[in-house]
């Protein structure tokens, strides 16, 4: 049935951490944690140009959760986000 696994990565900028965190929710068909944490540590990250023309890439850090052949009742909850209202950036 496969396994479910929060992963989480990091933003660096021309090299340097950021502080922003992608959480990301994957599936995986295999049902081996050892396989699956080996092949999250092989992936190259994710790189891209940002409007500086700087190197931005998104590095695995960590499996922060592992649900290991889920079963899923109709109309389940998987995925949830909770937030709360955005702060204004005050400028000096």
């Amino acid at each position: 049935m496969g396994t479910f696994v929060i992963a989480k990565y990091h933003s660096e900028v021309a090299g340097e951490a950021t502080g922003s965190v992608d959480y990301q929710v994957r599936f995986f068909e295999k049902d081996s944690l050892e396989e699956i944490e080996a092949r999250l540590k092989i992936e190259q990250p994710q790189e891209y140009k940002n409007s500086y023309g700087e190197t931005v890439r998104w590095p695995f850090d960590e499996t922060v959760a592992v649900e290991v052949e889920p079963r899923l009742e109709d109309g389940e909850e998987i995925i949830g986000f909770i937030t709360g209202p955005l702060e204004e950036t005050q400028e000096a």
